[in-house]
């Protein structure tokens, strides 16, 4: 036998190549095996963390608590919870103006007032939007206005509005406010009495 091996030494090789290559097969059907496993774990993960980032909501507590600022929440909590989480009413609290039981929902802004006071129906930043857009709605646009709406206008009369009719036609509208003094009449002391009534 020793004979043999020193005639074919590379007959050596054989169980070591064997070897080696069933040590590379099993690491393969190992790596497929426990794949999925760590995907659907991985899965299992990322969907927990979703449901739990969905369930939090955020309130903004204000008014007569002891710890006024924004709470985070969950869906199905009411408004006792939050001033629970608020340090609780202080003593200038007017609850009863308060319904307890009331769910709240996210972005949701909680006013306490003090005895006296009354709930404010928007914030300031709602109310200061909503005049605004009011005062855009009130001004009255050059560009398509009638006779009768230009008439409305101080200092705009039944001519001057049929003026500005005819000039708009002949020269396909105006494009800024200013254009309103190339109409006959209307120089620009009118126009400054005019500006914050009109529009283009």
């Amino acid at each position: 036998m020793k004979d043999y091996l020193k005639k074919y030494p590379y007959l050596l090789l054989i169980p070591v190549a064997l070897f080696g290559v069933c040590f590379f097969i099993f690491q393969k059907e190992e790596e497929t095996i426990s794949q999925p496993t760590l995907f659907s774990t991985s899965q299992s993960v990322l969907e927990t963390t979703s449901a739990t980032v969905s369930e939090e909501w955020y309130v903004d507590v204000k008014g007569a608590v002891n710890k006024t600022g924004m709470y985070r929440i969950k869906e199905g909590m009411r408004l006792m919870d939050v001033i629970e989480l608020a340090g609780g009413f202080t003593a200038e609290a007017d609850q009863n103006q308060i319904n307890f039981s009331k769910l709240l929902a996210d972005q949701e802004i909680v006013y306490v007032p003090k005895v006296g006071e009354e709930i404010p129906t928007i914030n300031e930043e709602t109310k200061s939007a909503q005049n605004k857009t009011e005062d855009t709605n009130k001004k009255i646009n050059i560009n398509t206005a009638d006779a009768s709406e230009l008439q409305q206008l101080s200092g705009i009369g039944e001519k001057r509005a049929a003026d500005i009719i005819k000039f708009r036609e002949g020269n396909g509208g105006f494009q800024a406010i200013e254009d309103l003094m190339k109409v006959s009449g209307i120089g620009e002391k009118t126009l400054e009495n005019l500006k914050d009534s009109i529009t283009i």
